[in-house]
């Protein structure tokens, strides 16, 4: 189902509603039967699971970074599966992930899971979130956790979040699902930071799709603290409204938000949510892309590069102008300004992240390696 094709929910359009009244209160009575389909059948707290990766690879016993991870990197046709779902079988990628890392279930509240856990509050966290039909196989994970694993001595706390019971469902169903996901984040964040210690200055959150609203939703729901970074990959768009900032990713969810979009009126959402926004190939479809699953996919392909090395210069624009960018693909005020996309940021001050501001467009490859070189 693409975006264009999804049905329209009666909670974004009742003010256009025309039918009579017993038309009115038949839908009335459908759409509390569907909230309670949402809210009473779907336990976010009880279903909702984090898992702690970290590397076995310590100090300089370590493998040469891998040339590999190559899952889907040819042309993703148009099954939802591909874009948004489980791992495509490569046996080569899954075996050097399962060698590269630790992997262990943490339990929200269950102090005795995270002290046997290899959890360590005094190296950086990572939090990644997936989207619509992800679970804890998702190709958001076997792209980035490996990833984050080889860069510098892989010394982070890498957790995943698995919400697949709520994220596989139709496509509204699990939009309804994001809120109380994003409140289960923000109680588990608590409790790394009360019972262990964590400490949020070195804590980052990276959602992918609905996956970057649950990471705004969960910072607006913390109790103890203040996230200092989000990593927003093709924020979703389809009922995420704009004048509902409650109830999606904002830039005042956290010290720093940066925004990459890949596939903007489709599943991606259109205008700047960030301090930064990054519009990869003017924000829309990508390069060896021929649907709007792989354009959006394509952003945790660019990503995961960006860890792996310094790449993806784009070049500034006046941020007023980003209808320009998305619709004429072109910038009439440009800044002269220059930034690199993505990368961990891990080692920039709050000065540093607060001088990075503004709209930012760059080009790249139809294959990995996507970055281009330096922008003409």
């Amino acid at each position: 189902m693409s975006p264009d094709e999804l049905p329209i929910s009666e909670r974004h359009n009742s003010g256009n509603n025309s039918n009579n009244a017993g038309n009115m209160g038949q839908t009335a009575d459908e759409q509390l039967l569907r909230l309670q389909d949402y809210n009473l059948l779907y336990n976010a707290e009880r279903q909702t699971y984090f898992q702690l990766h970290s590397s076995n690879w310590r100090g300089t016993n370590r493998p040469p970074p891998s040339g590999g991870n190559r899952l889907l990197q040819q042309v993703v046709g148009n099954t939802l599966s591909a874009a948004f779902g489980l791992n495509a079988n490569d046996d080569n990628v899954k075996n050097t992930s399962m060698e590269m890392t630790t992997t262990q279930t943490v339990r929200l509240y269950d102090a005795a899971s995270l002290r046997q856990s290899r959890f360590n509050p005094f190296q950086p966290t990572r939090i990644i979130i997936h989207g619509w039909l992800g679970n804890a196989h998702a190709n958001v994970y076997s792209y980035l956790v490996p990833a984050y694993m080889t860069l510098g001595d892989g010394n982070y706390n890498i957790f995943t979040v698995d919400w697949g019971r709520g994220a596989i469902a139709d496509y509204i169903t699990a939009s309804y699902r994001v809120k109380p996901v994003g409140q289960v984040l923000a109680k588990f964040l608590d409790f790394l930071h009360e019972e262990a210690g964590m400490r949020f200055e070195d804590l980052q959150l990276i959602g992918f799709s609905m996956g970057a609203h649950v990471a705004g939703l969960a910072s607006k729901h913390l109790q103890t603290g203040r996230v200092r970074v989000i990593r927003a990959l093709d924020p979703a768009l389809p009922f995420f409204r704009y004048a509902q900032e409650k109830e999606r990713l904002s830039r005042s969810d956290a010290d720093y938000v940066e925004v990459l979009h890949t596939s903007v009126g489709s599943y991606g959402f259109d205008r700047p949510l960030g301090h930064v926004d990054f519009y990869a190939n003017w924000g829309s479809q990508q390069p060896g892309c021929f649907w709007h699953e792989c354009s959006h996919w394509r952003a945790f392909a660019l990503f995961k590069e960006s860890l792996e090395k310094m790449a993806f210069e784009a070049k500034g624009c006046e941020t007023s102008e980003w209808q320009q960018l998305t619709r004429y693909k072109r910038c009439p005020q440009p800044t002269g300004q220059r930034l690199h996309m993505g990368g961990d940021l891990g080692e920039l001050s709050m000065e540093q992240l607060a001088q990075r501001m503004g709209v930012y467009y760059f080009e790249t490859q139809a294959k990995a390696p996507y970055d281009m070189g330096a922008a003409l």
